[in-house]
């Protein structure tokens, strides 16, 4: 491990491993927006999390790019969608996804 941490540097491993979760909750959040576009219009979160999503994805294999303000941009537009009953099911998967790139997010020192 401290062989490989060497040649990758400091935070490398962690940035390697967000961008495979981060596809994963693209996928997520992509199946989520055409299952439920309607609440999701009607909530007001839509555009934006179409938007966000865009981004992260044109910058997916950058983590640097997005880690700031779209991530937490991402992550609140998520909590605003945890509030309502019917959705707040949905999205146990993205909430796993979304912990585990936030402690990855921590090593990686973003």
């Amino acid at each position: 491990m401290a062989v490989e941490e060497s040649i990758l540097g400091a935070g490398e491993r962690e940035r390697r491993e967000i961008v495979g979760y981060i596809q994963m909750l693209l996928d997520s959040i992509n199946d989520l927006m055409i299952k439920y576009k309607l609440e999701l219009k009607n909530m007001g979160v839509i555009n934006r999390l179409a938007i966000i999503t865009e981004i992260i994805t044109m910058h997916k294999y950058n983590p640097e790019t997005y880690m700031g303000t779209y991530w937490e941009e991402l992550v609140s537009i998520i909590n605003t969608i945890k509030q309502d009953q019917k959705l707040a099911n949905e999205l146990k998967d993205i909430e796993e996804l979304i912990e585990k790139i936030n402690s990855l997010r921590q090593l990686a020192k973003f």
